[in-house]
Formats: C-alpha cells, sequence, structure tokens
C-alpha cells in the first residue's frame, strides 16, 4: 500500500496533484456546442481527458466513433438523446451516466437548451481536436454560430463518422 508520499509504482507515470476551477480552463465553441477542457494530457500524463460540454438544443456531434478513447459521459443539467452502437435511441437525463468504448459508434444530441454533459476520455487525447480546430472563447454561451465538425480533420484524431 502506498501512501501520499510514496513514489508512483513502476511503469505508472507521476502526474502532479492539482485543483482548477473551470472558469480558468480554456473554452472552445466547437460543432454546436462550449468545450471546457478541465484536464488534458499534459495534465493527467496522457492518462484522461477532463471535459465539459454545453448545448443548446439539438447541439451535439454526428454519429461517430472514437478510435482511439473511450468515452464516459455524465449528464451534469438538461438531456440527451443517446445512440449506442445499433441499439434504439434512449434518453439521459440529470445523474445519467454514458460509457460507450472505443471502436464503438455512438450518437448524443441535447434534447433540451443549456444541456451540461461532463466526459471523461481514456487516454487523453480528443481535447487536442478541440484546441487544434475549436474557436477559443471566454464565455460559457452557447453561440448560434459556430466551428463545425468536419469529419476529415476529425479522422486525423482517430474519429470517425458513420451513419445513422
Amino acid at each position: 500500500m502506498s501512501g501520499a508520499d510514496s513514489e508512483p509504482a513502476e511503469g505508472v507515470p507521476a502526474v502532479p496533484a492539482y485543483v482548477e476551477r473551470r472558469e480558468n480552463c480554456p473554452r472552445y465553441v466547437f460543432g454546436g456546442g462550449v468545450w471546457i477542457v478541465l484536464a488534458d494530457q499534459a495534465q493527467t500524463s496522457g492518462n484522461i481527458a477532463n471535459i465539459e460540454s454545453i448545448y443548446r438544443r439539438g447541439g451535439g456531434l454526428p454519429r461517430l466513433v472514437h478510435e482511439r478513447e473511450a468515452e464516459m459521459a455524465y449528464v451534469i443539467s438538461g438531456r440527451l438523446r443517446v445512440r449506442i452502437a445499433d441499439e434504439a435511441e434512449t434518453t439521459a437525463g440529470p445523474g445519467a451516466m454514458v460509457f460507450v468504448p472505443r471502436g464503438v459508434a455512438r450518437r448524443f444530441t441535447a434534447d433540451v437548451d443549456e444541456t451540461r454533459v461532463y466526459h471523461g476520455f481514456v487516454p487523453a487525447g480528443f481535447e487536442q481536436l478541440l484546441a487544434d480546430h475549436g474557436d477559443r472563447t471566454e464565455s460559457m454561451a452557447v453561440p448560434v454560430g459556430d466551428a463545425p465538425f468536419d469529419p476529415v480533420t476529425a479522422a486525423t484524431y482517430g474519429i470517425r463518422v458513420v451513419p445513422d
């Protein structure tokens, strides 16, 4: 058993602990929403990316597959329509957690305005797409116009758009 001051286990990268307020985290307008990068690959030694997304009704990325990351999505507020693999669409409200393994198709669509979702991507990496191709913003409000989601660009980050 290791204590707070002990060395990490062999093969486990040392990751400095930190506390950050979401208001201080980088925000990007991308793919129909505002994405707040709470922790990126540099902060977690590539272990996980923690991101909050905020959408208007109808917002969300197209049906896609993350080839490199598994995704966990936790609905903070609002409501999502969720489709995973070939399953029927379902609804996820506040407190619902959705897990999508790497390589499995998924689509999340906001069913109401101000739908807020916490995402965990393992390993980290998805956040780099936001930083490279999103529009940096200081606002938490979802604008009407935004940086579009380009499937060709997304493919270079291991994201494949699939037909509904």
